[in-house]
């Protein structure tokens, strides 16, 4: 898709932009896990000698990259329209906590926190009460505390693994920094881990910190369906 299309779309539809990015990126993250898991199979089809199936595997490993590289090229160019139109993946979520500041009646917008919600959904609206991962349920303010006390409860489980993101690639953004071992000054909103010389940037919407997650998980190797969410309120109908 050429660059116009989507200076195109962020002068017509602006908050498209940020969705689209979002969508993008969580794509992107999910065709390098698929490709990690590729690279299992193909390391026990080594183990067994089974080298037609092996490359076959590789084969199809590669194209899958190859896609993955041009989803890559499609969010520098987006990443390109959102910085020339300061158009900022957090407005939607910003939005919606000015919103919530002026609702008339906050009751109204209450939902029920004992539903679960996989990661897979559209959190745009909403604000978040508690998630669950394996049998623990920690309660949660709002995005920013969902993502600090997420990555937090995975450094307890390996300290060293989480020390690497700040060199990983597919953690960190190309224009966004969101794992660093400093405070750095183009950190919006740069949160500290308690258990580690760590920051993490939380000024984003909640599918950017979503998406964050659900890299961190798959280099945990935790499955998406042991992660839940519950929501408290929902304040999509004041945004139609």
């Amino acid at each position: 898709m050429d660059i116009k299309t989507f200076e195109f779309l962020a002068k017509e539809v602006p908050t498209s932009i940020s969705e689209i990015r979002e969508a993008l990126d969580l794509l992107s993250s999910s065709i390098d896990s698929s490709i990690d898991q590729i690279g299992e199979k193909v390391s026990i089809c080594f183990k067994n000698r089974d080298f037609k199936k092996a490359s076959e595997l590789s084969i199809n490993s590669e194209e899958l990259n190859n896609k993955n590289k041009s989803i890559q090229d499609l969010i520098l160019n987006l990443d390109k329209v959102i910085d020339n139109c300061e158009i900022e993946e957090v407005e939607s979520q910003l939005q919606s906590e000015a919103t919530e500041r002026n609702i008339p009646n906050y009751n109204d917008y209450l939902v029920d926190t004992q539903i679960e919600y996989t990661l897979y959904e559209d959190f745009t609206h909403k604000r978040p009460c508690a998630f669950k991962i394996g049998e623990e349920k920690i309660e949660v303010r709002d995005w920013k505390d969902t993502l600090v006390k997420t990555i937090e409860y995975l450094a307890k489980k390996d300290m060293k693994l989480l020390k690497s993101f700040p060199d990983s690639p597919k953690m960190n953004g190309k224009k966004v920094i969101y794992f660093s071992r400093v405070e750095l000054p183009n950190m919006r909103a740069p949160r500290k881990i308690k258990s580690g010389e760590l920051y993490i940037e939380t000024n984003l919407s909640a599918n950017s910190i979503r998406n964050i997650i659900i890299k961190a998980l798959s280099k945990y190797n935790i499955k998406l369906n042991n992660y839940k969410v519950y929501l408290k309120a929902d304040y999509s109908e004041l945004h139609k």
